[in-house]
């Protein structure tokens, strides 16, 4: 993903209009595929950063990283991102990996040597943690800031043992003179390690991103009481993926008092993939104001989707995979519908010669799992593997959806979600019964082959 090009610096007629309203009042923004809308969450956040606490309320941990591009480009806090659970429940996260005083004997035996003592380690920053107290006590830690540990997934009892989840705290010293090295054998990373400032009990500015996802009780319970000024809900009802969320029309009803704005252009979807997109997703006009390469985005000076039958899995990953060599393609993304899925395209990938690529998923639902992520956008030569939730916000070069098969690829918002993520070229494969997700598109529009 080419951060420098989802990042917008130069903003249209309506775009400005939203970030000249007033940072005090609710605002509900609608915007299609493309629009720029998490761009305006963080120009939001902007508006915010002098006049009071803010934060920016997110769905999935791919788009923290994205946002938190963004918030550093505009010279903002880029740790002031929080997961709808996380925000109320945990709090703020911290960017880098967790390392302790300790080793690891063997996978059954986990030593810690020092409980009092953590390191956060950003690139080359290195921030050192000291432990205060295990129980949460406010009369001694409201007058500092105070830092907690939690596990993103599974980890081994001596974790557990030593902090707790959410139950141990620290505050940040100097690590002048400190010998701390990830090198060095007597420091050990904490697997899934994740050092968390607290949530204000109330936040003045609160940025919703992905507003969609969230229905009209979460607003009224989650939300509303907890935002001391204002409340800035950015969202499009088509890329709706979350079962219990609420169209943007009904989130309009139900708060009325709220000024309104309709994001107007679209600049991720060339031509020739945005008709094939709202002939999925009912509704949804891609075309009128489509700014995608000033409006010149039609085909040919952009390609017709491709939509192709193979004749197994197996056979769609080893065309991929030889699409890529081949045709010499970066900025990759291969979207699928489930974890299990990437990490099936993981393997056929490394079995036909890719074996270095970013992906993001869990090894399972139950215990022990653990969360695989290797996600680095900087790095546009590794492909991406991802599943279509996860993508939401992103967008790629060439995008290729494989397996989608009829009663494969999910709701047709997840296929319209997957579809859209592409910003020049996107590949659609099948190996049984095509979704009938396709069956309004023109053949006009498209490049189909079968089985070759």
């Amino acid at each position: 993903m080419r951060l420098h090009n989802w990042f917008i610096r130069n903003l249209d007629d309506i775009q400005r209009e939203v970030i000249i309203e007033s940072i005090d009042k609710n605002i509900i923004v609608q915007g299609a595929a493309g629009s720029g809308k998490t761009d305006l969450a963080i120009h939001r956040a902007l508006q915010a950063k002098d006049k009071g606490s803010y934060a920016i309320v997110i769905m999935t941990q791919v788009l923290r990283r994205m946002i938190s591009y963004g918030m550093k480009e505009l010279g903002l806090n880029n740790e002031r991102i929080a997961y709808a659970w996380a925000w109320r429940n945990r709090g703020f996260d911290l960017i880098g990996d967790v390392y302790c005083v300790g080793h690891e004997e063997n996978q059954s035996r986990i030593v810690i040597d020092d409980k009092s003592i953590l390191y956060l380690v950003n690139g080359a920053k290195v921030r050192k943690f000291k432990f205060v107290n295990r129980k949460y006590n406010p009369s001694y830690l409201e007058k500092k800031n105070y830092y907690g540990i939690d596990f993103a997934d599974w980890v081994p009892e001596a974790y557990y043992r030593a902090w707790g989840r959410r139950e141990s705290w620290f505050e940040e010293v100097s690590i002048y003179g400190d010998n701390f090295s990830v090198q060095s054998s007597n420091y050990h990373i904490v697997p899934s390690g994740t050092l968390f400032m607290p949530s204000e009990e109330k936040i003045d500015y609160l940025i919703i991103d992905e507003a969609q996802d969230f229905n009209v009780t979460d607003y009224k319970l989650k939300f509303i009481p907890y935002a001391v000024k204002s409340l800035s809900l950015l969202g499009d009802s088509g890329q709706m993926m979350n079962s219990k969320g609420a169209t943007i029309q009904v989130l309009r009803n139900a708060f009325p008092e709220y000024k309104t704005f309709d994001l107007k252009y679209n600049y991720r979807l060339p031509k020739a993939i945005a008709r094939l997109a709202q002939r999925i997703q009912k509704g949804e006009d891609l075309l009128t104001n489509n700014l995608k390469n000033g409006g010149d985005s039609d085909y040919p000076t952009f390609p017709k989707p491709l939509i192709k039958k193979s004749a197994s899995r197996e056979f769609e990953i080893q065309w991929i995979a030889n699409m890529i060599k081949n045709e010499l393609l970066d900025d990759v993304a291969i979207l699928v519908k489930n974890d299990s899925d990437v990490q099936e395209v993981v393997r056929l990938l490394a079995e036909n010669g890719i074996t270095e690529v970013q992906t993001f998923y869990r090894t399972g639902k139950s215990v022990p799992w653990n969360t695989i992520n290797t996600l680095d956008f900087s790095n546009n030569d590794l492909p991406c593997i991802l599943d279509y939730y996860a993508a939401k916000g992103s967008e790629f070069d060439n995008v290729f959806i494989p397996f989608a098969n009829e009663g494969s690829v999910g709701t047709v918002h997840d296929f319209f979600v997957a579809c859209t993520r592409a910003s020049h070229s996107l590949f659609i494969t099948y190996s049984g019964q095509k979704t009938t997700y396709l069956k309004n598109v023109d053949n006009n529009d498209i490049v189909e082959l079968n089985n070759e």
